[in-house]
């Protein structure tokens, strides 16, 4: 084990910048990429929440409504996918001899981190299909991919499952992004040998705050998942909240037509001038984010130039994202553009 290697870093830091920049308090937060119009927590549900407060934790109605909402029953819930990230290397340490794991060269680096953490082999792919004729005992997929935007195609699926069919491999399959597009999901059918789903409460409901995910995976690794976990990795309150959301099937669908709706008009209005700005069009988008493909030095100074107008996005290596904003957000991001895109900044850019 390496526990010497340094975290990688999450998120858009905003309160990092907010401390390093002036006039910072009031900036249009795109930097996350889940939903800007997140689940409403019922006033019902706030005003009985303080006696789950003393109350242990009793998974039971969420598993309820876990599994009617997802298709089947999960193997666990946790604080979180990320928790499952974290123990699954210990979880198969004994189950693979050579430790050898592909994970995506492009994604969220917590897989690469942890498998490497625990002193596994760790090698990078660029394509799905890489996997098809690579060596590997463990691989990691993202579907979709956060942030390239990338969904492992149906073909790809078929081709995946029958390698774990006929081999001694295991997959693990992120689907943390896949509830705004749940035809995507491994979940419609019973699961292959050898495969781990993790599915976050986190993007689509934008319950980030909450720390809850869930894991789906063969009954036999129960008794193995709930000793590396412990006893009551979720709390109380954020239980019978999650099971709500869950459950809320009138907001799914009114959140769904307004992802539909925010995203046509974010394509026919915003995404020109951002392509003007980026001076690329080499874009890739899901139903909650948008990601852009640029020279480093271009996603800099855009970075630098949208900081100007208030707008705060994700920097990475050669690439900016920015989430769906939400309908009454629109109109703030397309002024600060109009005022980019009529200024002095956009020479400056080109």
């Amino acid at each position: 084990m390496n526990f010497t290697l340094e975290p990688p870093k999450h998120g858009g830091d905003l309160a990092a910048w907010q401390r390093l920049e002036q006039n910072a308090d009031h900036w249009l937060d795109l930097s996350s990429a889940c939903n800007r119009e997140p689940w409403p927590i019922p006033e019902s549900l706030l005003e009985n929440s303080a006696k789950l407060w003393y109350e242990l934790p009793d998974p039971f109605v969420l598993e309820q409504a876990a599994t009617t909402y997802f298709g089947q029953a999960p193997l666990a819930i946790g604080a979180g996918t990320q928790q499952f990230i974290e123990v699954l290397p210990s979880l198969l340490w004994e189950k693979v001899q050579r430790k050898k794991v592909l994970v995506p060269a492009v994604g969220y680096q917590e897989h690469s981190y942890c498998w490497r953490k625990w002193g596994y082999d760790v090698s990078e792919y660029q394509e799905v299909s890489e996997l098809f004729s690579a060596d590997w005992d463990i691989a990691v997929v993202i579907s979709p991919n956060n942030p390239s935007g990338r969904y492992v195609s149906e073909q790809e699926s078929e081709q995946l499952k029958a390698l774990l069919d006929d081999s001694e491999r295991y997959l693990i399959l992120d689907e943390a992004f896949l509830d705004a597009t749940p035809e995507h999901s491994w979940l419609k059918v019973p699961l292959p040998r050898g495969c781990f789903v993790l599915r976050s409460v986190g993007k689509f409901f934008g319950l980030a705050g909450a720390r809850v995910g869930f894991m789906f995976a063969d009954q036999a690794f129960l008794p193995a998942i709930q000793s590396l976990l412990g006893p009551w990795p979720v709390a109380t309150p954020a239980l019978h909240l999650v099971a709500e959301a869950l459950k809320d099937s009138a907001w799914q669908d009114e959140a769904l037509a307004s992802l539909a709706e925010r995203h046509d008009y974010f394509m026919a209005t915003i995404v020109p001038k951002l392509n003007t700005l980026f001076d690329s069009q080499d874009m890739h988008y899901t139903p909650l984010f948008y990601t852009w493909q640029l020279d480093q030095e271009q996603a800099v100074k855009a970075f630098s130039a949208l900081h100007s107008v208030g707008v705060h996005v994700r920097l990475g290596q050669g690439w900016v994202r920015l989430s769906l904003p939400a309908g009454h957000e629109m109109q703030r991001l397309n002024n600060g553009l109009v005022r980019l895109l009529q200024g002095h900044q956009l020479k400056e850019l080109g």
